[in-house]
């Protein structure tokens, strides 16, 4: 097998990565400690940026976060007895982030 690129770590960014070189016709190979079957079991949650959220979806890999993720495009903090609710998304020309809980489909 002849590849242009190699990946190391299967975890999200790398498997994005792969696919959107897989898209553009450029051939890798992704190098993994893990089994295939412990890194497709593992679950995974977490706060996705907007950049990360867009690329996800350029790679046509986004159709289950947008499907089951949650955007925020604010935060409260409270202190004092009060609560103050920052508007992320007016300080940051309208840029959100999504919540997932992801688990083996």
């Amino acid at each position: 097998m002849q590849t242009q690129v190699g990946i190391i770590g299967g975890g999200p960014s790398g498997l994005c990565l792969a696919r959107l070189l897989s898209l553009a016709g450029i051939r890798s190979i992704i190098l993994e400690r893990q089994t295939r079957e412990y890194v497709e079991a593992r679950i995974r949650a977490g706060i996705l940026e907007q950049g990360m959220a867009d690329l996800m979806r350029r790679a046509k890999v986004g159709e289950r976060m947008d499907k089951e993720g949650l955007l925020h495009d604010g935060i409260v903090l409270t202190f004092d007895g009060r609560e103050e609710r920052i508007d992320m998304a007016s300080l940051t020309g309208g840029k959100q982030v999504m919540v997932t809980t992801a688990r083996p489909s």
